[in-house]
């Protein structure tokens, strides 16, 4: 075997990992959350938890949690909410600092089956190569294809992998959410950290874009996450609201940075055929109380923000506050 395998080999056969979880304002998911992480078959080494300035008793419960097991507990309480992609920046920092070889990346609503690392490991001791893996993301029993994706082409655009693909043992895709992706750490020294300043949306995608250069994603349908998203993202999938700013704003930049000048100029298209001209529509013939004059404010703050951020570092103004609409999805996201 040559030097180079039998360097990999001895690494797959290393099960020492570290999870990290960022949590904000959902203490019972959370404790569910780190309830089955603490009963896997392989144990992690560390539990890293990120506690984004919850105010729901959450560091109460963490400080209890962290008396309780000071050896694989750590908790790190953030001042401020700085979304998935800031506290997932400060856990995977945090867990490249540690003797581990893998990280675990998990939010609170994620649920993962007792043998979840035992199955990744077990895949990665027969695929040499990879540096990064993912398991099956399922919601009420059913598979949701839309966590692990690969790229379609030009404008950096990417599918779903399909249904099917889950009955094989093993099978790659490009792009994985981070529900459930696990990840060599020497190689997370090489990438660097997710960008903290998406707060929220595409930090995971574009983080997979840097992965791609090394790596492909190795996914393993036996490693099972149960994911316990709201009904509120389910029922209004296509409703505007305070998030699309971050999801407008980041896949732009994200293509700035890893897309060519083609990449650019079909992702604006894409944004103005399925962002732009179908708010306005659905504003036009009144459809489910769309708003379009707070739809547009966004879009152009978006366009607006990535120009700031593409020319400096610019500390950003908060994104426009939603209108109040009585019986809308926005009354959720407060």
């Amino acid at each position: 075997m040559q030097p180079y395998m039998a360097q990999r080999k001895k690494l797959m056969t290393d099960t020492k990992y570290v999870v990290v979880i960022t949590t904000h304002n959902r203490k019972q998911l959370l404790q569910e959350c780190v309830d089955h992480v603490q009963h896997q078959t392989i144990p992690p080494d560390n539990i890293i938890i990120v506690n984004n300035a919850s105010t729901d008793g959450t560091e109460h419960y963490l400080k209890t949690l962290r008396e309780q097991d000071k050896t694989t507990i750590d908790i790190i309480n953030l001042s401020e909410n700085t979304g998935g992609a800031g506290g997932f920046a400060v856990g995977i920092e945090h867990a490249a600092g540690t003797l581990a070889t893998w990280v675990l990346v998990i939010d609170d609503d994620a649920i993962i089956a007792p043998d979840y690392m035992e199955q990744i490991f077990a895949a990665a001791q027969q695929n040499l190569t990879h540096q990064a893996f993912a398991g099956a993301v399922t919601v009420n029993g059913e598979i949701d294809t839309c966590h692990r994706r690969n790229l379609t082409g030009i404008g950096l655009l990417s599918k779903n992998c399909k249904e099917e693909a889950y009955t094989q043992p093993c099978f790659v895709c490009d792009i994985a959410s981070f529900c459930g992706m696990v990840i060599d750490l020497s190689l997370v020294r090489q990438i660097g950290l997710p960008h903290a300043e998406y707060f929220i949306w595409y930090d995971d995608t574009e983080y997979s874009l840097r992965i791609h250069r090394y790596s492909r994603f190795l996914v393993v349908p036996q490693a099972v996450l149960y994911h316990k998203i709201t009904w509120i993202e389910k029922k209004h999938p296509r409703r505007y609201d305070w998030k699309e700013y971050y999801a407008v704003r980041n896949r732009l930049l994200m293509v700035q940075e890893h897309g060519t000048i083609l990449d650019r100029a079909v992702n604006f298209a894409n944004l103005f055929i399925h962002v732009i001209f179908r708010n306005w529509l659905f504003a036009v013939i009144k459809r489910d109380g769309y708003d379009w004059a707070y739809e547009r404010k966004l879009v152009r703050k978006a366009l607006c923000d990535v120009h700031k951020m593409r020319k400096k570092n610019t500390v950003l103004e908060k994104i426009p506050e939603e209108p109040k609409r009585e019986g809308t999805a926005n009354a959720y996201f407060k």
